[in-house]
Order: C-alpha cells, then structure tokens, then sequence
C-alpha cells in the first residue's frame, strides 16, 4: 500500500515509458488529467491516503459523485494541504488521473484549487508545494525535516532507471509481477519501508542527536518508524538481526553525519531500484546542511551486488520545518483497504 505513491509518482516521472503500476495504481490513466468541479459532500483524513468524495455532474449533465484518491494525511502537513480547505461543503476544481474502470470511477487526485483561488497538492509528485511558513535557519542537523518534491519525483525517476544485472532485472521482473498480481505482496496494508526509499517521500521526520546515538523518527503513511544509528561503534557486529531499517552505525566527518547500514530484512516488496529488498544491500547516507543552513542535503549510495551493476548514488534536499511538531494520525488498515 504505501508503495502506491512511489508507483505513481513513476508513472508521473515516465510518461513515455513503461511505467510500473501498483494494485490501485493501475485503475488510473496516468497519461492525462481531468478536471472535476463541483461540491465536497464527504472526506476521509487518514493514513495511508486520504479519500476525498466531491459531488459534480457527469458528461451528460446529470449529477454524479466522484471519489478522488489523495496522498497521505502525513505528506499532506509536508506539503501545505489544509483540511479545512477540502471538507464538506467547499467548492473545489480538482485535476485528477481518471479511472480506467468506467467513467466517474475512482480517480486519484493531482492538485486541487479551493474557492479562494489557491492551489494546493493532493499527490507527492505534485512538483509544488501550498504556501506554507518558510524554512528556517538550522543550528545542526538536529530538528524536522521534510524532503522536496522535486527530489521525491527526481530520486524516484533515477531509481527506476538504475542499471541492473541480469540477475537484478529478473529479480525486478518477477517482483512486480507479484507485488501487482491480486492477492500478492502489494496487499499489503500498513508495512514499514526501509531507508532509502523512506527518506525521499515528503513526509515529516525528526532527527534526535545524542554524544552516542542519533534517532530519526518517520511518520510516512504513518506508520511510525525508528531508526537508531550507533555512534560508538566503528564497526558493524559480525551478526546483526535483519530489520526493515537495517542495523546503522555513524560517524562524524566535520559537520557531515555519514551513516553505514546493513542488515536489511529481506523482503519480496519492490523497493527504489524496483528488485527486492536483499540481505546483502549496503546503504551509505550522507547528511549535510546547506550552506543556508535551512536546508539539508542527502546523498546516498545503495549498493546491492547481486542486482546492481555498480554502486548506485543519489541525491535529496531536505527542508528545515520547525513549524510542524510529530503526528499521531498512523495508518488506518481499513482507510488502507478504501483504496485497494
């Protein structure tokens, strides 16, 4: 479920190509947007996604209920889409990728303009975010951060287009075609995601810094993740137990934090580079800040030797977001299981 918004964005990066496409993901026509106006009449605010239901009229001029599909309630605080602005009784101008299904059919929302002409986002790869208060200066990398959406849309479009072994694209090959088969691993609801691909979607996270740990807490989807990286260990123990988040040990090079991850849990699921999550992946990350010092730059490198041909590098800004504080909306398995 929570990879939805990465298959989207996908398909949003790679119009032309041959774009990937989740369980939900695959009802909508990426390749062209609608308009819908008309009256909010219901709204769901809840992880993993939010369902906004606006009452309009169809093609033949009768009245005709349209449920839209929107991102998560945790990206929607990153991005600046207020509730109020889409509940009940608004009048709203929504663009939209239409269902595939039948017209009037469930579509998944793009951005939406409310009643006092503003533009706001319903998707993460959007490439805008509202008006929001700005980023503010940082005293270190400790504080909220959110990533850009430009670099969600960027880091998922070059993660689609990593150079694989031909181990790697079998392994990619047969991971979507059972991430997407009915019943597979994307039916899942609620499921954690491992770093990297947790550290580009445009949610809120928080980085807690002690002399021997630093803590970074995610609410993407929210589900509330933690990692712990270990500063007083220069080395990974010869037997670590897999994780989703890995098993992270850190140091610090100047005002740099470099992190060192391995251990991941294996799993079937598709991850950034579209092959399964492997036990022997490697993930080196790089936290800087800006010379502004409101931002903060991430680059990592991912190495899988079995499905990567080379070490493949990438690279996120993070905006500084003291004005947001940690949510306690987490994901809700039947708002999930709305949009599957």
């Amino acid at each position: 479920m929570f990879r939805q918004s990465l298959l989207l964005a996908l398909a949003a990066a790679l119009f032309t190509g041959a774009a990937l496409a989740h369980h939900s993901g695959v009802a909508y026509d990426m390749s062209r947007l609608v308009t819908i106006e008309g009256t909010v009449v219901a709204l769901t605010w809840k992880n993993p996604h939010i369902l906004l239901t606006v009452e309009t009229r169809g093609s033949d001029g009768a009245p005709l209920v349209q449920e839209i599909e929107v991102m998560s309630v945790s990206q929607a605080r990153g991005l600046g889409l207020r509730r109020e602005s889409i509940s009940p009784g608004e009048r709203v101008v929504v663009r939209a990728f239409p269902g595939r299904r039948a017209p009037g059919s469930r579509a998944f929302g793009f951005a939406v303009t409310t009643s006092d002409r503003t533009e706001m986002p319903l998707s993460s790869f959007a490439r805008f975010s509202a008006a929001r208060p700005p980023t503010a200066e940082a005293r270190g990398l400790a504080g909220i951060w959110v990533p850009t959406v430009d670099s969600f849309a960027t880091v998922v479009a070059a993660g689609g287009n990593a150079s694989l072994t031909e181990s790697g694209r079998a392994a990619r090959d047969d991971a979507v075609r059972q991430y997407t088969a009915p019943g597979g691993a994307g039916a899942g609801i609620c499921e954690p995601l491992p770093p990297p691909l947790l550290h580009i979607f445009p949610d809120p996270r928080t980085i807690e810094i002690t002399d021997t740990t630093v803590v970074i807490r995610s609410e993407t989807n929210g589900m509330k993740q933690e990692r712990v990286v270990r500063l007083d260990e220069a080395t990974h123990p010869a037997r670590v137990e897999p994780r989703v988040e890995g098993y992270s040990i850190g140091r610090w090079e100047g005002e740099t934090l470099v992190i060192d991850t391995v251990g991941f849990a294996p799993s079937p699921s598709p991850d950034l580079t579209w092959t399964p999550t492997h036990p022997s992946t490697r993930l080196v990350e790089r936290l800087t800040l800006t010379e502004d010092r409101r931002h903060l730059e991430y680059v990592f490198t991912l190495d899988i030797p079995d499905y990567l041909a080379g070490p493949a590098t990438f690279r996120a800004i993070w905006e500084h977001r003291p004005d947001l504080r940690p949510l306690d909306e987490v994901c809700d398995p039947e708002a999930a299981r709305q949009t599957l």
